[in-house]
């Protein structure tokens, strides 16, 4: 399947947004970093609605995308509403701030984490199809989630420098979340190798029927996939933690930070690379 770049641009700048927005609430809820929250709230909002943009690219006709949007169980309605839900938490965020000097109540943060969290698991969700076996699998939801727990702290160590800020209790988040981001990112990654289908509803290959459906084509270090998946390992889960571990011992998140960032999203929309690449349908051999 050919790399849908609409849809791999929307899940990372989402993923990116939420792990701003819940970072910004994490500093919220302990009272920290007032002079970056206006900032954070800025870049976290135009990540969504970037992100928001991106995806009607992907529809030929995208005015038609309301018409899946009276099915509950539709992955692009379950996104919507997760999205509708955490605009409508981050405009009370928004709210908060303004009215108590850049301070918000711990609720507000609390809830501002969860809705980011969720917000990202269900959009990881709306991609788990049967029909297309190395897609059917939770760790796709674990990258995403990966990729929000560095590019979040991050980003919002830079923010606050930036502002006159000290970013220092940020480096243990960063750190933490750019190991979470590589072991994730592997692990979603080599899982397409892994990958071995059994037996689809009722179906058998009929050519074999005394052998295993095996979905081909899967390898990350073969074909299309090798260039994106080496580029994963190397800037997307390698160069993160070496900037993230300088910007912690220097104390230059301006440089290291910003690094970190250019290669987290470079690595996260490489991975979605490898996934689409890897997005063969095993009803096609029928």
């Amino acid at each position: 399947m050919e790399p849908q770049w609409p849809l791999i641009i929307f899940t990372t700048l989402v993923s990116w947004c939420a792990g701003t927005f819940a970072t910004q609430a994490y500093l919220g809820m302990k009272g920290t970093g007032k002079k970056a929250q206006m900032p954070c709230w800025i870049v976290s909002a135009v990540l969504l609605i970037v992100g928001g943009v991106a995806v009607f690219f992907h529809l030929q006709h995208w005015e038609r995308i309301f018409n899946g949007f009276g099915h509950i169980t539709s992955g692009i309605t379950q996104e919507l509403i997760a999205i509708i839900v955490l605009a409508i938490v981050a405009v009370i965020y928004l709210a908060m701030l303004r009215k108590n000097d850049n301070t918000v109540p711990k609720w507000i943060a609390v809830l501002a984490i969860v809705m980011s969290a969720v917000l990202v698991m269900v959009m990881g969700h709306s991609y788990m199809m049967e029909a297309r076996p190395a897609w059917s699998n939770i760790l796709w939801i674990v990258s995403l989630l990966g990729a929000a727990c560095i590019l979040g702290p991050a980003t919002v160590a830079v923010v606050c420098q930036s502002v006159g800020e000290d970013a220092a209790e940020l480096g243990m988040p960063a750190f933490v979340g750019s190991i979470v981001n590589a072991v994730a990112s592997l692990a979603a990654a080599v899982s397409i190798n892994l990958t071995h289908v059994v037996e689809v509803g009722n179906y058998y290959d009929l050519t074999h029927p005394m052998k295993d459906i095996m979905a081909s084509g899967l390898n990350i270090f073969g074909g299309e996939s090798l260039l994106p998946t080496l580029t994963m390992i190397v800037l997307g889960c390698a160069a993160p933690i070496a900037c993230v571990f300088m910007g912690k011992k220097t104390g230059n998140w301006k440089v290291y930070g910003s690094a970190a960032i250019v290669c987290a999203v470079i690595g996260a929309m490489c991975l979605r690379v490898v996934f689409y690449l890897a997005g063969a349908s095993v009803f096609g051999i029928y």
